[in-house]
């Protein structure tokens, strides 16, 4: 009894680890991309737009800079989404590991290819987009519980 017990318990949070990691690393690029997206939306940049772009307006600017906040977070927001709902179902096959790896690998070249390099966000955006294409292209090693491999061998 106590084995299927813990059979079920190891079941149900098989893939806790992984879903912790990935939402931990898609929240932070989110939260980075928010902080950016507010450090643009400030009167000294607009003003400083204006003299890039003197035919400007101030929603040229702001749909602007909306629209690179939304760039930011859709890859984050979608895999979250994409693997809470879908993770217990279909685990993380070959597939899924190789299409978003290659999403976020992408996404990642984007961002370095904005350079800007007078910006530390960018860099730890930089490291944020590396650390999540890590764990997608490895989340199948992240999947055993802690401490279940001693309790498989013991056999309890």
């Amino acid at each position: 009894m106590k084995r299927i017990a813990n059979q079920q318990k190891t079941k149900r949070y098989r893939h806790r680890r992984q879903l912790t990691a990935l939402l931990s690393v898609s929240a932070a690029l989110i939260v980075l991309a928010t902080l950016e997206a507010l450090i643009l939306a400030n009167p000294e940049a607009y003003q400083f737009w204006l003299t890039l772009y003197p035919a400007g307006t101030a929603a040229d600017y702001s749909s602007i800079v909306l629209s690179i906040f939304l760039v930011d977070i859709v890859v984050p927001v979608t895999i979250s989404l994409y693997t809470f709902f879908t993770i217990r179902k279909y685990s993380t096959p070959l597939l899924y590991r190789l299409i978003w790896g290659a999403i976020i690998f992408l996404a990642g070249i984007r961002r370095l290819l904005m350079f800007q390099t007078k910006s530390i966000l960018w860099f730890l955006a930089l490291a944020l987009w590396g650390a999540l294409f890590l764990i997608v292209i490895n989340i199948h090693r992240l999947e055993t519980v802690p401490g279940d491999y001693e309790e498989t061998v013991s056999g309890n």
